[in-house]
């Protein structure tokens, strides 16, 4: 099968099943159209967010099968009834389908893709199984590939004693009244063809055959010795046998899952008294923070491999060049950083934008005073969060600066399909809660445990590029 075949079979069958999944799980998919990140998308998730939810809504369904299979489902204790609301609320809410492609496995050690361009035909300045389009080592651009034109081709060198010479054309068959012949350094010697299959011309004359591109000319004097003679025409693709071609494809790396876990203890007592006072489910309130915590180690990672990876850096300074200069409008000279940068990420890779800008407290704080900044936080989320818009970026902010120092920024490109980003996380298991136990030998604590079977890892660098603020000691002091 072919690989443009394989890549469209990949693509058509992620929106199948994205599909199902959307039919199989619909209140948890309707609630993720009503999440932060249907915001960020622009109001709608895309395919790969549902089918991503989908995917480990169904992982976690299989993990509850283990469970009743080996007898050990009584220790879910609620755990089913709201694991699907924990895994939705996980995929609305946290950064990590945010700044990362989402590409669940199905195996402890997985495969991930991204997509490749190859070409599959020799013409031009392209040769057959080159990559031209690879965000990993930028991109070829073509010259005369899929071009019908063919401009100065080398087809023969100028011999001494020679009048006559046949040669073929690289590329045939030629159109008609397109053909050109010329001699190097003689524009005065020339010759075209009318149509018929002669080539008519000044001090030059001969013939063509316009299926087999074979060509013979001769000079009415002797030319000098070691000119090359050029031939300028166009292919006549309805004639061909067939056109350039590409192949479509996807590149893979493994990847291979690690796991988080954490426990939390609470005392009995005290979990009575926070009923009793508060109305608060202390158990409910541990889970919560044990999930909170998993994702936001989980989100560092994933920040500080793209920090380790990121290509390319751009530096702005915080100081306005001039005391004639107010930092009010010099400020505005950061969004020039940003398209300095952003030139540098389309240099590396070739394509993309800013889609994500991930960046330390400071660095944000720059960030919301722009015009066209949008804040999205309410300011209760712990760790690394969505901040706000910036004309239509996403803004995240990291304030730990052990993750991310306060004056850097992150600049990402993440496509809409999730075989294109810097990153990615690929959940085997998806992230559970255990039910409450007892813990040994003091019955009155209980505890409870989280954990997710997930691998993080880079997956095209290219994707993502610095920005560093210097001097920034006016506002951190």
């Amino acid at each position: 099968m072919a690989n443009e075949e394989k890549s469209a079979l990949l693509e058509n069958k992620l929106k199948k099943e994205a599909e199902a999944y959307f039919d199989k799980y619909r209140p948890q998919m309707e609630a993720l159209e009503h999440s932060l990140l249907a915001k960020v998308r622009g109001g709608r998730p895309s395919i790969s967010d549902y089918y991503a939810l989908g995917k480990q809504l169904e992982q976690y369904d299989m993990y509850q099968s283990v469970c009743e299979e080996e007898g050990s489902v009584n220790l879910l204790g609620k755990i089913p009834v709201i694991a699907y609301d924990v895994i939705t609320a996980i995929a609305g809410v946290s950064v990590i389908p945010i700044i990362a492609s989402v590409q669940p496995i199905d195996e402890e050690r997985g495969t991930v893709y991204f997509k490749d361009v190859r070409a599959a035909t020799t013409k031009g300045s392209v040769t057959a199984g080159e990559v031209i389009t690879d965000p990993r080592s930028n991109i070829v651009t073509p010259a005369g590939f899929s071009n019908n034109s063919v401009v100065n081709e080398v087809d023969a060198t100028t011999a001494a004693s020679t009048l006559t010479y046949n040669f073929t054309l690289a590329q045939y068959p030629a159109r008609t009244q397109t053909v050109t012949i010329n001699l190097q350094n003689n524009p005065a010697i020339y010759a075209i063809d009318d149509g018929n299959g002669n080539l008519v011309g000044v001090g030059l004359s001969g013939t063509i055959n316009y299926l087999t591109g074979a060509v013979s000319v001769t000079f009415a004097v002797q030319p000098a010795t070691g000119l090359n003679i050029y031939s300028s025409y166009q292919i006549s693709y309805e004639d061909a046998p067939d056109l350039p071609q590409i192949d479509t494809f996807f590149n893979s790396v493994a990847v291979t899952a690690n796991v988080y876990a954490l426990k939390g203890t609470i005392g009995l007592l005290q979990s009575y008294g926070m009923r009793r006072r508060f109305g608060l489910v202390a158990e409910d309130e541990l889970a919560k923070d044990l999930v909170a915590e998993v994702n936001r180690e989980i989100g560092g990672d994933l920040i500080r491999i793209l920090y380790a990876n990121a290509q390319g850096n751009t530096t702005w300074d915080k100081n306005p060049p001039s005391t004639n200069i107010s930092y009010f409008e010099h400020k505005q000279t950061f969004k020039d950083a940003l398209a300095d940068a952003e030139s540098v990420l389309v240099g590396n890779a070739g394509r993309g934008t800013i889609s994500q800008i991930i960046c330390g407290r400071q660095v944000a704080g720059i960030i919301s005073t722009l015009p066209g900044f949008e804040k999205l936080t309410d300011g209760t989320t712990l760790g690394v969060h969505v901040f706000g818009m910036l004309d239509g970026i996403t803004v995240v902010r990291c304030p730990n600066a052990d993750v991310l120092a306060s004056n850097i920024a992150l600049l990402v490109w993440k496509g809409l399909s999730p075989f294109e980003a810097p990153v990615v996380y690929a959940p085997y298991m998806p992230l559970v809660v255990t039910a409450t136990l007892p813990v040994a030998p003091n019955p009155l604590q209980q505890m409870k445990a989280a954990a997710v079977w997930a691998g993080v890892q880079s997956l095209v660098p290219n994707f993502v590029t610095l920005l560093t603020v210097n001097d920034v000691s006016v506002i951190e002091g």
